[in-house]
Parts: structure tokens; C-alpha cells; sequence
């Protein structure tokens, strides 16, 4: 197994409404549980499972911050720490994969959106 790096950035109480708002917007399906101040509070205060955390931010964290270099990060610790779950009947696992399932999915977008405009040579050295 491979070591967690990097813990979450403490985020502003106002970043991490920020986030959740574009979330709601963006990924209305990943958002559907979250009942706003509690989602905010739970991030802030760091209550929701670690896993759940940082998927979250694996999703979101573009949306407060054009540093993008953590995005992969997250979803690797969060996948990690799902792995390593002893109680796998905790809803939050399958609401932190549906926010993992979201990141995927913007990554592959993006990946394709490079390609169909003739950026072949990252899509290609991404394969690398």
C-alpha cells in the first residue's frame, strides 16, 4: 500500500461554501445528500472521514484554486484510505465514490477535449 501524502489544505469556511455551491452546480448527482451547512461545517471542522475529505476536494478544489497539481493526489489518498476501511457499510464510502466517479469523469473529459483539439502529443505523453 502506498503512503497518504498531503494533508488537505485548511480551507476557508468561505472556499469551502464556494466549492460546494459550484459542486451542487456542476455535479448536482455527487450532491444530492449534502445538506449545506452541515457539508460546509463537516469540511471545515474536518469531521467527515479523512477518505470522504479528500475526494471531496479530489472534485473541488479547481473550483477555488487554478493550481490543479493536487486534484490526482487527493483521489489517490482517498482511494487509499477507502481500501483501508474497516466499515465498509458507511454510506459516505459510496458518497465518496460518487465524488471520486466525478473527478474521473472530469479528467477524462478534459483528456478528450485536449485530443479532439489536436493536442496529441500530451494525450499521447499521458499514456506514457
Amino acid at each position: 500500500m502506498s503512503e497518504i501524502q498531503n494533508e488537505p489544505p485548511i480551507l476557508s469556511r468561505e472556499d469551502i461554501e464556494k466549492m460546494a455551491f459550484i459542486l451542487a452546480q456542476i455535479h448536482l448527482s455527487a450532491m444530492i445528500p449534502a445538506q449545506f451547512p452541515d457539508f460546509v461545517d463537516n469540511i471545515y471542522n474536518k469531521v467527515y472521514p479523512k477518505y470522504f475529505i479528500y475526494a471531496v476536494l479530489s472534485t473541488g478544489i479547481k473550483n477555488i484554486s487554478n493550481d490543479r497539481s493536487m486534484e490526482a493526489t487527493y483521489a489517490r489518498n482517498a482511494l487509499e484510505l477507502i481500501k483501508i476501511e474497516k466499515d465498509s457499510s458507511n454510506p459516505l464510502i459510496l458518497w465518496a465514490c460518487m465524488f471520486l466517479i466525478s473527478y474521473t469523469t472530469d479528467v477524462h473529459d478534459a483528456k478528450i477535449n485536449s485530443f479532439s483539439k489536436g493536442n496529441y502529443t500530451t494525450h499521447f505523453l499521458a499514456h506514457i
